[in-house]
């Protein structure tokens, strides 16, 4: 059966390490969520790889 519509994104979940964990959240600004700065990073990464990737080169999908 397939998922409802939320209009949500769905979550997703892993377990860091529990030492890296601590030292993330150090990092984070007050007022901000672990969300925030994870998606922040992932939007990061994502680009900086498109800029990487050689010209002409088309993208992947899955």
């Amino acid at each position: 059966m397939a998922r409802p519509a939320t209009g949500q994104t769905p979550p997703i979940s892993f377990r860091p390490p529990q030492q890296l964990l601590k030292e993330f959240d150090a990092t984070i600004e007050e007022g901000r969520s672990r969300s925030d700065v994870l998606i922040e990073l992932m939007h990061e990464r994502v680009n900086r790889k498109r800029r990487e990737r050689p010209a002409g080169s088309e993208e992947k999908t899955t």
